[in-house]
């Protein structure tokens, strides 16, 4: 199956740097929560501790920084263009992939060997990002309520309370965890599962050719072989 040529608008650069971030940060947060709950060499508990603090105050600024610049950043709609459009507009339903579910839920399941073309994401994909933020904020809400300064704090006690206690705050906090590695795992593998073309582009800015596509007239209207 031919696929839309790769090009860098459909990632410009803040949102690489944003992308990197989140990355970075994730990782130490597992690393760093894996360590707090399983000290498997002593010593360096409270360096956990603190770079664990540290990474989710960072991805949480770096969430919603990322979503304020979604209203001010262009970026393709989809691939095989360098047209561009402000870039919520590709998280909402598009002309070119509102009709699609059915059809990437069959490929995701493996009852249909090709994917649909058309919008840089696919409808899963959207909705499994637009959930992203919103329980990326309710894990660090429930890292405060475990957090020594702010654990006292009204909002977090009556949250803490409301649960049945600290016990079941921290297995909260700490089982969401595997719902975030499952994410990455998902994503690294249906980012990459047809080629590595898509993460050389976010990570290394790397173009690569492919069919074009009109976005005002949704149908592909070429190729462009010009890229490696």
């Amino acid at each position: 199956m031919a696929h839309l040529a790769h090009y860098r608008e459909a990632h410009p650069l803040p949102f690489v740097i944003t992308h990197w971030v989140n990355l970075v940060c994730m990782l130490l947060l597992i690393l760093s929560g894996l360590y707090i709950h399983f000290p498997f060499f002593p010593g360096w508990e409270g360096v956990a501790r603190g770079l664990h603090m540290f990474c989710a105050f960072v991805i949480v600024i770096n969430c919603l920084t990322r979503v304020v610049l979604a209203f001010v950043v262009k970026s393709a709609p989809t691939g095989g263009t360098r047209e561009k459009v402000t870039d919520f507009k590709t998280w909402l339903p598009q002309a070119d992939n509102r009709h699609q579910l059915g059809a990437w839920l069959k490929y995701y399941l493996f009852l249909k060997k090709e994917h649909p073309l058309g919008a840089k994401l696919g409808v899963p994909q959207k909705l499994t990002y637009l959930a992203i933020p919103p329980l990326l904020i309710l894990m660090f809400f429930t890292g405060m309520c475990l957090w020594g300064p702010t654990m006292h704090v009204g909002p977090f006690v009556l949250a803490t309370d409301f649960v049945g206690g600290l016990m079941v705050m921290r297995i909260i906090h700490f089982f969401m965890m595997f719902f975030f590695i499952c994410f990455m795992l998902l994503h690294v593998y249906l980012a990459n599962v047809e080629g590595l073309s898509p993460s050389k582009l976010m990570f290394f800015r790397r173009e690569h050719g492919g069919l074009t596509y009109n976005p005002e007239k949704h149908v592909i209207d070429g190729e462009d072989d010009s890229v490696h």
